[in-house]
């Protein structure tokens, strides 16, 4: 009777936690993290899943980002460059410090990133 009370409660406390990121617009989830021996650098690889028309707001990472759209689309834009509209099956590339954001569109968009980034600092920081 305890197992089954105590299966219960933690059964309960995953549904809220899988509640609570259903009403996130972009879900980051990370898949694999290396560290790039002799360097400040680690490569980061995650999936992106955002709702449709969430909005990523202008941000940067402390290095290079390299995203494959997996399905959906989206429109990114970096400063300084045109906008540019993605697809599923199309890559991107975003430079060190470039200060980007996007727009995803309207079916559920997924994303998967490789960030080679410093090791020590944020993976993103909002842009001002």
């Amino acid at each position: 009777m305890l197992f089954a009370r105590r299966f219960s409660a933690l059964l309960l406390a995953a549904l809220a936690t899988s509640a609570a990121l259903a009403d996130e617009p972009i879900k980051r989830i990370p898949l694999e993290r290396a560290e790039l021996a002799g360097t400040n650098l680690v490569a980061v690889t995650a999936r992106v899943e955002a709702a449709p028309n969430a909005i990523l707001p202008r941000h940067t990472h402390p290095g290079i980002e390299m995203t494959t759209c997996i399905s959906g689309e989206l429109d990114l834009l970096i400063e300084g460059q045109p906008a540019r509209h993605v697809t599923a099956g199309e890559h991107f590339q975003i430079p060190l410090g470039a200060i980007h954001s996007i727009r995803f569109g309207a079916e559920p968009t997924v994303l998967i990133g490789t960030f080679v980034v410093e090791k020590d600092k944020p993976l993103s920081a909002p842009a001002s």
